[in-house]
Parts: structure tokens; C-alpha cells; sequence
């Protein structure tokens, strides 16, 4: 595994054990590869190689009072230090190549999104670690002070997410767009001196419009103008749709279950979504964002339940006939095998690792199987209501 830095660096500075850390300039390029051996670095002439067992962690941090922003990679040796690897403008790419690195090496990570994933979790999505690490999973009790939840759809749960625009980016875009007003009312000033031509008005409005052009393909790239995300989960899919500048609402953007990446908070209280190829954060108090996460999860698992009931109901079977139907060797219980197939066979529509999650979900007493009490307290209408918030 390797990159090559698009544009060219410098070898900025080099400590005591030799970790470089470079910036953007107009010098030589950047090689950096990670194999089973370790981390290797090359910038112009100097190279430099660290042992696996050398690193035990990686981060990324965002520099202070710097304008624009730049985002360093670091890294954790066996002697505590954390040493800094990379200095970039691309956030994006950066955390790209932290995570292809941290993947190679089996390295735990911390970005400053908020984002943590731990050495055995590289290449798992959400659902997969549902299925396989449960107790990572914690599920604390809602706060009282805590104003926005879950609510119900058609076979589906959604939430607007108190997410906000960057900054930065708010700052330019107001700053340039007022900016864009004054030259617009400039321009129709200075083209209207004696002259009664209301057409001149025009002149107000082409400048304002070419910027507001101009910042909406840059969100379109960037996500950094959007905020109050909508979220909506089913069974098998799950969408965002965001405000442009929180009022604006722009296109839904669908994916498959399975590309929900991650979803996680630190100690800050920072929350990030990562879905598909971009991750979505936002800062809120801490216990609303771990109330979050353990939410996500509990109504992922009852979408899940919903639709076996939604099947379950439109063939008129009762509880008891349809425990009786998915038991097929009729020993009062059901094993994962015969729960996998009962929900092939009916069309529900499950993959596998969501019927492991289910499993787990379902047997309560963790004995591999499910028998007719557990079945009937997580199918009943009760449970099935159970996890639904009003907003």
C-alpha cells in the first residue's frame, strides 16, 4: 500500500528519533507506503522506516490558530511519544490515509472528528460490529435536557441532527457574499447617475448570485455549508439530507445499510457519522452524543424486528404460529440456522450479519438460541413500540 502526494512538500523539520513532518510547498514529492514490515517514509533523499512494532497508535489533531486550517497526522511509539508524521491542508485525505495505514498495520486510531476505532475493528461496518462486539455498544437512558429523538415513519425511524456549518467556511461565505452586495450596489450607484432605468437594479442581484454559484459547488464538495441533517434509517438503507446554510434543504443522499461505516463520540462529546466516503460531525455535551450512538443502534435492531412483524402480519400468522413455522425441528426452540432460514424463506430480506445482530438481540439469556418466551417478548406489540421517540 502506498501515496504519492499530489502536490509537492518539504522536509520541514526532523526530531530526535527521526519522524518527519512536512508542509506544502514547491519542493520534492513524498512517498509513504505501509506493509508488514512497518511505515516507510521517503522525501527527496531522506528516508526512514518505522517497525510495526514500533508504532502503537495513530491520531490526527487540528493545529491551532491557523488560518487555513491544517491538520497534522501523528503517531504513537512503543516509548509513549507521539511523534508527527504528516502535515496537511486536506483533511479528507489525510484521514484516508491514516485509516489505509492504521488497516495495514492493525493500529488503533483517534481522529479529532471524534471518530475511534479500535485494532480489530478496521474494515467492519456498523452492523457487522453490532453483530460481532455487542458490549461495545452501551445503551445509557436519555436525558431529560436532551430535545431532539427518534420518530416513527413507514418502515422507517428519522431525526434532524443538531449538526453546524464549519466555521471557517461560514466566515468566508458571509464575508464574501456581503462583499458581493456592496460591489452590486456599487456598480448600480455608479450606472444609474442620471439615469431612470430601473433595469440597472439587475446590478444588485448578478454579483450576490454568481457567489452564492460559486459556495454552493464548493459544499457540494466540501459538505462544509450544511447543517441540520436529517437522518433516516430503515431496515436496509440509510439517508441524509442537509440545509444549505440551514435553511436551504438540498438532495437526500441514499446508501445501501451496509456503506454506514461508523458512528461514534469521544470524551468531547464530538459526534461523527461516517457514511459512504465522508464522515458527518458535529459537537454537542457529551451523554447526548453517547445517548446517540446507543440509540442508533437500539433502532437499528428494531427495524429489524418491525420487519419480520411486518411480514409476519401480512401472512395473518400469529406469534405462536410463526414461532411454530420457524421451528423446524420443532424442539421449542430456534437456532440461528433455522431463524436465517425462516427469514429467507418469507422474503424478509435480511442480510446475514443482520440476522446475527437479531439473534443476539432476541436471545436475551445468551444461550445460542432462542425459545418461545424470548421470541414472544421482543414480537409483541409492546416491544415493538418500545424504542420510538417523539422529537
Amino acid at each position: 500500500m502506498g501515496w504519492l502526494q499530489s502536490t509537492s512538500i518539504e522536509l520541514s523539520n526532523s526530531t530526535k528519533n527521526g519522524a518527519f513532518s512536512a508542509k506544502s510547498c514547491i519542493s520534492s514529492d513524498m512517498h509513504l507506503s505501509a506493509d508488514d514490515e512497518g511505515l516507510h517514509f521517503k522525501v527527496g533523499l531522506a528516508e526512514k522506516t518505522f517497525k510495526k512494532e514500533e508504532i502503537q497508535a495513530l491520531r490526527t489533531l487540528r493545529e491551532e490558530k491557523t488560518l487555513p486550517a491544517i491538520w497534522l497526522l501523528q503517531a504513537k511509539l512503543d516509548d509513549g511519544e507521539w511523534i508527527d508524521i504528516l502535515e496537511s491542508y486536506d483533511e479528507n485525505s489525510l484521514l484516508n490515509m491514516m485509516n489505509g495505514i492504521a488497516s495495514k498495520l492493525l493500529l488503533p486510531i483517534k481522529e479529532h472528528t471524534g471518530r475511534l476505532v479500535r485494532r480489530d475493528e478496521h474494515g467492519m461496518g456498523v452492523v457487522e460490529q453490532l453483530a460481532r462486539y455487542p458490549d461495545r455498544w452501551p445503551r445509557p437512558e436519555k436525558l431529560p435536557s436532551i430535545k431532539f429523538g427518534f420518530r416513527k415513519g413507514t418502515d422507517s425511524v428519522y431525526t434532524t441532527i443538531p449538526t453546524r456549518s464549519t466555521q471557517s467556511a461560514l466566515f468566508f461565505f458571509w464575508a464574501t457574499f456581503l462583499f458581493s452586495v456592496a460591489i452590486g450596489i456599487s456598480m448600480l450607484f455608479l450606472r444609474s447617475i442620471g439615469d431612470t432605468d430601473h433595469t440597472q437594479l439587475i446590478w444588485v442581484f448578478i454579483f450576490p448570485f454568481l457567489t452564492l454559484g460559486y459556495w454552493l459547488i464548493f459544499n457540494s464538495n466540501t459538505g462544509q455549508l450544511e447543517s441540520r441533517h436529517k437522518l433516516i434509517i430503515t431496515a436496509t438503507n440509510i439517508s441524509l439530507q442537509a440545509k444549505f446554510l440551514g435553511l436551504m434543504p438540498l438532495k437526500t443522499k441514499i446508501w445501501d445499510l451496509e456503506n454506514f461505516v461508523d458512528i461514534d463520540a469521544n470524551e468531547d462529546g464530538r459526534l461523527t457519522l461516517f457514511i459512504g466516503e465522508r464522515r458527518y460531525s458535529m459537537s454537542m455535551h457529551r451523554r447526548e452524543a453517547e445517548w446517540f450512538v446507543g440509540e442508533v443502534a437500539t433502532q437499528m435492531e428494531q427495524l429489524m424486528v418491525d420487519r419480520i412483524n411486518d411480514v409476519r402480519k401480512s401472512m395473518n400468522l400469529e406469534l405462536k404460529e410463526a414461532f411454530k413455522k420457524f421451528d423446524a425441528n420443532n424442539d421449542g426452540n430456534l437456532s440461528p440456522e433455522e431463524l436465517e432460514t425462516a427469514i429467507d424463506e418469507f422474503g424478509i430480506g435480511l442480510s446475514k450479519l443482520q440476522m446475527k445482530v437479531l439473534m443476539r438481540d432476541i436471545d436475551r439469556d445468551s444461550d445460542g438460541k432462542i425459545d418461545y418466551s424470548e421470541f414472544v417478548e421482543r414480537f409483541s406489540s409492546m416491544a415493538n413500540s418500545r424504542s420510538s421517540e417523539e422529537e
